[in-house]
């Protein structure tokens, strides 16, 4: 009746005013609230819609607060679906524990909440906190900077994206754009237990769900270039990790055995049987040393020539544009193709391969790769002083100093 439409009016009214009062509301007259404001609606009864919405966002903050994991949801699912989504992405950013995560879905979805949209929405909100600069400090080759704090709370963010196999290809995406801004800020091992976190089944998932769906048309161009990129990222990470383990063992050769002077004889033959176990060791030590020396060089050139286009290189263009990655991805050649290039150099430099360092000037060089366009003025001068360098090691061994 309008007489109660009036008192009911009347008295939402005073619930708002109460909200804004301080001290905070006893917890016992806002569960009261939230109830009295359910109980209306369930009656069908026209509420001021903006303050049924302030009473079940108080309370469900009191329930947070307290940590009543098993209500949050259900109270949750009484706000518009927007705002459902985002205060329950609130709620879902505090929890860490993996069995507890998995638990908090099970509530969403039995409430009838859009967990998707939930569990992208607390991802987006933790990476978007982050203010660091998208830039390399320096050209040191293979140092790695540590994992903060706040680095693996992106790390384990990933996790809520793992538990439905639907949603592998925002995994993979939502990974990528971690991984992006980790590489960018040298942050190795981070961007390495990222790509740790997607399963490995993940693109073929990605695959067999479009298959299911019947449509005689490849994947969407975001899924494929999603794919691409996490590939363009193992290709990357890959590369790195040959290198520091290649980078070990050149520096880690056995000990050569010394001869005291005036050795009695005693001494002379101990120091023969630790001469021949060194041969021995530095046989092996030089065999492994050819074996890392080829599976890195390798790996960096897997980067260098990525397929179809170049690494960080988008083959499928018919998507909708997203400038941050897009910027990002460019960014990313630059700041990690030249660094490969050195860490190559490096590593054909200290194993006397002049020649093959030289013939790294003419992939570099050529258009058809076009590399040198993401080296910078000093970059490239860096470049060809090492170039500089085995052409004159070449010319004093009598050899052609051009390779």
């Amino acid at each position: 009746s309008i007489k109660q439409c009036f008192v009911c009016s009347g008295l939402l009214e005073e619930f708002s005013n109460w909200l804004t009062r301080s001290p905070a509301l006893p917890s016992h007259l806002l569960r009261f609230m939230t109830h009295l404001v359910l109980f209306y609606r369930s009656l069908g009864m026209q509420l001021k819609e903006e303050v049924s919405v302030d009473v079940l966002k108080a309370y469900i903050s009191l329930l947070m607060r307290e940590k009543h994991v098993d209500l949050i949801a259900f109270y949750v699912s009484h706000l518009p679906p927007d705002l459902a989504t985002a205060q329950y992405a609130l709620f879902l950013e505090e929890v860490t524990e993996a069995e507890q995560r998995q638990h908090c879905l099970e509530l969403a979805r039995e409430a009838g909440l859009d967990v998707a949209a939930v569990t992208k929405m607390v991802v987006e909100n933790i990476r978007e906190r982050d203010t660091e600069e998208f830039a390399h400090h320096d050209l040191t080759p293979a140092l790695d900077t540590g994992t903060s704090a706040e680095d693996q709370r992106k790390i384990d963010v990933i996790d809520w994206l793992v538990f439905d196999p639907a949603q592998r290809a925002e995994a993979l995406k939502q990974s990528n754009a971690i991984m992006r801004k980790f590489l960018a800020c040298k942050k190795h091992h981070a961007a390495k237990v990222v790509f740790a976190k997607v399963p490995e089944d993940s693109m073929r998932e990605i695959y067999r769900q479009w298959e299911e769906l019947g449509l005689d048309t490849p994947l969407p161009a975001e899924d494929e270039n999603a794919i691409r990129e996490h590939l363009c990222v193992r290709a990357y990470l890959e590369a790195h990790e040959a290198f520091n383990e290649w980078f070990h063992h050149m520096n880690s050769p056995p000990q050569k055995p010394s001869l005291p002077a005036q050795a009695k004889f005693t001494e002379k033959v101990a120091y023969e049987m630790k001469e021949k176990e060194y041969q021995l060791e530095h046989d092996s030590w030089t065999g492994r040393l050819e074996a890392l020396t080829e599976d890195v060089k390798e790996r960096i050139y897997n980067v260098l020539l990525f397929v179809d286009g170049g690494w960080m290189v988008d083959v499928r263009q018919d998507t909708e544009e997203d400038p941050e990655r897009g910027h990002q991805m460019v960014l990313l050649r630059r700041l990690c193709l030249p660094m490969m290039s050195f860490l190559l150099q490096t590593v054909l430099q200290r194993t006397q391969r002049h020649q093959e360092s030289l013939r790294l000037a003419d992939i570099i060089a050529s258009d058809q790769h076009r590399l040198y366009e993401v080296f910078s003025k000093d970059e490239l001068r860096k470049f060809l002083q090492k170039m500089r360098e085995s052409s004159l090691l070449l010319l004093d061994k009598g050899l052609d100093p051009l390779g």
